[in-house]
């Protein structure tokens, strides 16, 4: 069984140590992963050496590595003093990938390292920029510059339009039996990840379970006010409609005051899960996901089991 998942951030990580605690261990998992990042240490080596952009790269192979937690840790570590403190991974994958023939074959270098026997994949191996187009009239070029317009974005693209999705990932989504889309930014992890020329379309044409994980909480600058029916408005004006997913994953753990006010302060908030569509499918499930603590985040073990059971078994939870 092959089981891909799509997108970036903070979230495909999650979701990628979910499955692959849970999954049965014949079952195989594809991250297919936004590279159109240009912020943080990701954009810098990025514009300093031309390499595509490691962070989410690296966080997802480590999401996957089976080796001890301090290697792990090695990766994620930045040295104190000069300007940017890059993670010693981000350095790995772009020297890998400035002396590897091509940026696929760096990134199976670097799994090879570190025990992952699942496949992480660019989304194209071009060096492309994130274009929002906004309900005002204007254009923002920059995944990171986006959040930041002051306005509603009404959809992404990728400059150049063209750019071509990477060796292994049209084929890896055709071959999908589940595609799990999110949770992660919408709009520039996500869409970043889809809007890659022949992605939607392979999404749309498949016959794989396909599931969508709606975030837990709003961001701001890019998904102000959305509860989970904005967010599959999004989805649709990229050309992913309702009717593609056979199932659509919402967070119904209790947020505490503090922490909601504590994000309310940030412009975030709730998204809320009630919402209601016109026909079957998708199959609305609606769960406990989040950890414990200060920081909304979706449980790599709740979520997991669920999706899980929803890629492997179909159970239809109500």
């Amino acid at each position: 069984m092959m089981v891909v998942a799509l997108g970036g951030g903070t979230g495909l990580p999650v979701v990628l140590t979910g499955l692959r605690r849970h999954l049965p261990a014949s079952c195989r998992v594809t991250a297919i992963v936004t590279a159109a990042d240009d912020g943080g240490s990701s954009g810098v080596l990025r514009k300093e050496y031309g390499v595509l952009p490691p962070g989410d790269i690296r966080n997802c192979l480590i999401a996957l590595a089976r080796v001890a937690p301090e290697v792990s840790a090695a990766l994620q570590y930045r040295f104190d003093g000069g300007t940017a403190q890059h993670p010693v991974g981000n350095l790995l994958l772009a020297a890998l990938d400035m002396v590897a023939p091509d940026e696929v074959t760096a990134i199976r270098l670097a799994a090879e390292l570190l025990g992952v026997d699942d496949l992480v994949l660019p989304s194209t191996a071009h060096r492309v920029h994130l274009v929002a187009d906004l309900l005002d009239g204007r254009s923002v070029a920059g995944e990171s510059e986006i959040p930041r317009s002051g306005a509603p974005i009404k959809r992404v693209r990728i400059d150049p339009p063209d750019a071509a999705a990477a060796p292994g990932v049209l084929e890896a989504l055709h071959a999908a039996d589940a595609m799990i889309l999110g949770p992660g930014s919408l709009y520039t992890s996500l869409l970043a990840t889809l809007v890659v020329p022949g992605v939607a379309e392979a999404v749309t044409r498949s016959r794989a379970v396909r599931i969508f994980v709606c975030n837990a909480m709003t961001e701001r600058g890019e998904t102000d006010g959305y509860g989970a029916a904005g967010h599959l408005r999004a989805l649709a004006a990229h050309g992913l409609p309702p009717e593609v997913f056979d199932y659509v994953v919402v967070n119904t753990t209790p947020i505490p005051p503090k922490v909601r006010t504590r994000y309310a302060a940030e412009g975030a908030r709730p998204v809320d899960p009630d919402f209601a569509l016109p026909g079957e499918p998708p199959v609305i499930v609606r769960a406990d996901l989040l950890e414990p603590g200060p920081v909304v985040r979706h449980a790599a073990d709740k979520l997991g089991l669920i999706l899980c059971d929803l890629a492997v078994k179909r159970v239809e939870w109500v």
